[in-house]
C-alpha cells in the first residue's frame, strides 16, 4: 500500500518520547495541567453581522441541494402534468420529506421517511378542517406546532425537525376551507412524500453503506484535530469534539447493525473501526494527559488519512516512521491503535468482526428519556407551540394578506434553541427575505409564469437553497423568499409575481418578531437552569467509573462499556447544555460561566477514569478499605448534590486513594471549583437586568417528580443541537 497522506521521511524528526507525565508515576508529586479560567471563545455567543457577509467554514452541500431539487421538483412535476399546479401544490409540501434523515443509514432513514411524510400528511389534514375559523385553528396550529417539536427532540430526528409540520399546517389552516377535500389533499402530500422518499433512498442502490462511512470519517477527522490540539494549548474543545464524534459515529453504525447486514463483510470492518476509533480516542486521551509539547505532525496527518481510507481502503496511509520508538505508555497504546486502525480500514471487508456494545434503544425509551427532569425537550416544545401560536393568533387579528407567512416565520425564528441564536437567525432571515423580494420587485415583478415555469423554478430555487443555507443563513433565505411567491401566483389568475412582494416582507417581520419574543419570553433559562442539574449526573456517572477502578473491579467487557458509554454521554449533554446556556441573556454570565470551572474539572475527571483500563502496567493497584470506599461514595455524593442544589458542599474527609494520586487531586480541585462558583453574590454586583428578570415557571410544572438514571440505551439526553443558524432551512 502506498502512503496517501503521509510525507516521506525527513531528516530530522521530532522526538516522539518524552519523561513520564505525572500520571505514569503514581508515586510522584501529582500535578495537575493548568485548568482555563474561562471557555474557549468559540463556546460564547458570536458576532451576529459577521455571518451576513461571510462564508462559515463548511462546503457547500451539492448533494443535498440535488437530493432537495428532485423531491420536491419530481413529485410537483408528474402531479402537474396529470391534475393541474393547484393540486400539484400540495404535492410539492410532501416532497419536503427529502429533507429528513439525510445522515441516518438506509434501514432508519427508510423508516424515519416514511413517517416524516405520514406526519404532514396528518398536518396538512388537520390544518384543513379547522380553516376559516380562527378560534379552531390557533389551537390546531399551536398543538401541532408543540407536538411536532416534541416528538422529533424526543425521537431525536434531526432538523429541520417541527419546522415542516408546523409549515404545512399553517399552510392547511389558511386555505378555504372545503371539508370534502381534506382527504384529496392529504392523498397528494403522501404521493410528494412518496416521491421524496424514492429519491432520498436511491443512494442505497450505489453506496449502501455511505451514512455509516461519512459518520466514520467525521469521527477520524476530528480525532486528528484532537491529537493537534495536545501539547500546544487547552484541548478541552477538541476532546469534546472528537468524543462526540466517536458517540455519534457508534451510534451509526449500531442503528445500521440490523439482521441482513451484520452478514455481511463490511458491515462487520466498518464494527471494528468503530472500535479502532475509541481506541485511538483512549490514546489521545492519555497522551494529553502527560505531554506538554504538540505531537509531531506526521501523526495527526496519519489519523487525517484514516478518514479518507473509510470508504476507499486503497487510501490507507502507512505508519509513521516516528513511532518505531517509543517510551511511555501512552505512546505505545498510540502505536497499537494505529497499527490496528490502519490494518483495518485496509481491508475491503473482514471474516470476522467484533460486534459494537449496546442495543438500539426503544422508542418507548427514547419518549421516556425526553420526560426525565433534566431534559429540554419539553420547554422547546412549549416555547414553539406557544410562539407559532400567538403569530397565528395576531395573524387572524391584523389585517394580513398572507397569515400563513407570519405563522411559518415564527416557526423559523424559534429554531436557534435560545435568545443569542433565535436573535442571529431572525436577522439573517430578515435581510435574506428582503434581499429575495428585492430581486423579484426590481427584475420579475410583471412577470406572470406559466406553470411549467414554475414548477422549474421552484424545484432549483429549492435545490439552491439547501445548497448554500449551511454555508450563510441569509442567502438561502433569499432564494427560498420567491419560492412562496411564485406558487402564490399561480395560484391567482392573471396575478403578477411582485404584487405579494411588500406583502411577503411585512408579514416576515411580523412573524419574525413574535418569535423573537416567544424566544425572550417563554422560559428564558432553560437551559441555565438545567446546567446545574446536568453537572450533578454527570458526576453520579463519574462515581460508577471511580467506584470500579479503586475496587479493581475493571474489565475491558460489555458491562465496563456501558458504564464508559454511560459517563461519555453525561459529559457530552453537559458540555453541550452549557453552550446552550451561554446563549440564554438573562443571568447568563453568573449562572453559567461561573460553573466554568467545575465543568472542565468534570470533564478531565470523567475523561481520565474512562482510560483506566490502559493505565495499568501490570496489575492494577490493591482495592481500597471498605471504610474508605463508603467516605469516597458519601464525598462524591456530597459533591453532586451540592452542584444540583446550587449550595457550598459541605464535604467529608477524602480517603488518601493509595495509587490514584491524581484523582484524588480531581476530586479536591472539583470540591473546590465547585464551593466557588456556588458562593453567593452580593445583589449589589449583580446587573440590574439580573435583579429584575422575568422567571421561569417552576420546573415541577414541566417536570414532575425527580427521576433517577435509567440503563444504557445508548441513547443521549440532550436536544437537538444548537450549532448556529446556518444548519437548516
Amino acid at each position: 500500500m502506498q502512503d496517501q497522506a503521509t510525507p516521506g521521511p525527513h531528516p530530522e524528526r521530532a522526538p516522539l518520547a518524552l519523561p513520564p507525565g505525572p500520571s505514569a508515576d503514581p508515586n510522584g508529586p501529582p500535578t495537575l495541567p493548568p485548568f482555563p479560567a474561562v471557555h474557549p471563545p468559540e463556546l460564547g455567543p458570536q458576532n451576529q453581522i459577521r455571518p451576513l457577509v461571510t462564508l462559515t467554514g463548511k462546503g457547500f452541500t451539492w448533494a443535498a441541494g440535488i437530493r432537495a431539487a428532485l423531491g420536491v421538483g419530481i413529485p410537483f412535476a408528474i402531479v402537474t402534468a396529470t391534475l393541474g399546479l393547484g393540486d400539484a401544490t400540495f404535492a410539492a409540501l410532501g416532497g419536503y420529506t427529502v429533507l429528513y434523515a439525510a445522515k441516518e443509514p438506509y434501514a432508519r432513514r427508510g423508516i424515519t421517511l416514511a413517517l416524516v411524510g405520514l406526519g404532514l400528511a396528518v398536518s396538512l389534514m388537520l390544518g384543513s378542517l379547522a380553516a376559516g375559523t380562527p378560534l379552531l385553528y390557533v389551537p390546531v396550529i399551536t398543538v401541532v406546532a408543540g407536538i411536532a417539536t416534541f416528538l422529533c427532540g424526543a425521537l431525536q430526528v434531526d432538523r429541520p425537525g417541527g419546522y415542516m409540520f408546523t409549515l404545512v399546517c399553517a399552510m392547511g389552516a389558511f386555505l378555504p376551507h372545503q371539508p370534502d377535500r381534506v382527504l384529496e389533499r392529504g392523498a397528494l402530500v403522501l404521493v410528494g412524500a412518496a416521491g421524496a422518499w424514492l429519491v432520498s433512498m436511491s443512494g442505497w442502490l450505489v453506496r449502501p453503506r455511505h451514512p455509516e462511512h461519512l459518520a466514520l470519517a467525521a469521527c477520524f477527522e476530528a480525532l486528528a484535530d484532537f491529537f493537534a490540539a495536545i501539547g500546544d494549548q487547552p484541548s478541552d474543545a477538541a476532546r469534546h469534539r472528537a468524543s462526540e464524534t466517536v458517540h455519534s459515529a457508534w451510534v451509526t453504525v449500531l442503528r445500521a447493525d440490523t439482521r441482513r447486514n451484520r452478514r455481511t463483510g463490511e458491515a462487520r470492518r466498518l464494527r471494528v473501526l468503530c472500535r479502532r476509533a475509541l481506541d485511538l480516542f483512549q490514546a489521545a486521551q492519555l497522551l494529553a494527559v502527560e505531554r506538554d509539547r504538540p505531537l509531531p505532525a506526521e501523526i495527526t496527518e496519519t489519523v487525517r488519512a484514516l478518514a479518507g481510507a473509510v470508504g476507499r481502503p486503497t487510501l490507507v496511509p502507512v505508519l509513521p516512521a516516528v513511532l518505531a520508538d517509543t517510551e511511555t505508555d501512552a505512546e505505545r497504546t498510540l502505536r497499537t491503535a494505529l497499527r490496528a486502525a490502519a490494518a483495518a480500514a485496509g481491508q475491503p471487508a473482514v471474516k470476522e468482526g467484533e460486534i459494537i456494545p449496546g442495543r438500539r434503544p426503544s422508542a418507548g425509551e427514547r419518549m421516556r428519556a425526553a420526560f426525565d427532569r433534566s431534559s429540554l425537550v419539553p420547554p422547546t416544545a412549549l416555547r414553539t407551540g406557544l410562539g407559532v401560536g400567538s403569530a397565528a393568533l395576531a395573524a387572524a387579528l391584523l389585517p394580513v394578506v398572507h397569515p400563513v407567512w407570519v405563522a411559518i416565520a415564527a416557526g423559523a425564528a424559534l429554531q436557534g434553541g435560545n435568545v443569542v441564536l433565535d436573535f442571529g437567525r431572525v436577522l439573517q432571515r430578515a435581510i435574506g427575505t428582503l434581499l429575495g423580494v428585492a430581486v423579484i420587485a426590481l427584475f420579475f415583478h410583471d412577470l406572470r409564469p406559466d406553470q411549467w415555469l414554475v414548477v422549474v423554478v421552484v424545484a432549483l430555487l429549492f435545490g439552491a437553497t439547501q445548497t448554500v443555507i449551511a454555508r450563510n443563513l441569509a442567502v438561502g433565505a433569499a432564494c427560498v423568499t420567491p419560492v412562496g411567491l411564485f406558487l402564490a401566483a399561480a395560484g391567482s389568475p392573471g396575478a403578477h409575481v411582485g404584487d405579494l412582494a411588500a406583502t411577503r416582507m411585512i408579514d416576515t417581520v411580523l412573524g419574525l418578531t413574535v418569535g423573537l419574543v416567544a424566544s425572550l419570553v417563554l422560559w428564558p433559562r432553560a437551559s441555565a437552569t438545567r446546567l446545574p442539574r446536568q453537572l450533578g449526573r454527570a458526576i453520579r456517572a463519574e462515581a460508577m467509573l471511580l467506584r470500579a477502578t479503586v475496587t479493581g473491579q475493571i474489565v475491558d467487557d460489555r458491562a465496563w462499556g456501558s458504564t464508559r458509554r454511560a459517563a461519555r454521554r453525561e459529559l457530552i449533554d453537559l458540555w453541550s447544555v452549557y453552550e446552550s446556556a451561554l446563549g440564554e441573556i438573562t443571568g447568563r454570565h453568573l449562572d453559567a460561566e461561573r460553573l466554568w470551572p467545575a465543568i472542565v474539572t468534570a470533564q478531565r475527571l470523567g475523561y481520565r477514569l474512562m482510560t483506566a483500563p490502559e493505565t495499568y502496567r501490570t496489575d492494577s493497584p490493591e482495592p481500597i478499605p471498605e471504610d474508605d470506599l463508603a467516605r469516597l461514595d458519601a464525598y462524591v455524593e456530597e459533591l453532586a448534590s451540592a452542584a444540583e442544589e446550587r449550595r457550598p458542599p459541605t464535604l467529608p474527609e477524602l480517603p488518601d486513594l493509595w495509587g490514584y494520586p491524581v484523582l484524588r487531586q480531581h476530586l479536591k480541585r472539583l470540591g473546590r471549583v465547585i464551593t466557588r462558583a456556588n458562593e453567593p453574590v452580593a445583589a449589589r454586583h449583580l446587573p440590574a437586568f439580573v435583579r429584575q428578570r422575568i422567571l421561569a415557571p417552576p420546573a415541577r410544572l414541566l417536570y414532575g417528580v425527580r427521576r433517577t438514571a435509567g440503563p444504557d440505551t445508548g441513547q443521549s439526553q440532550r436536544p437537538a443541537r444548537n450549532r448556529g443558524p446556518g444548519e437548516t432551512t
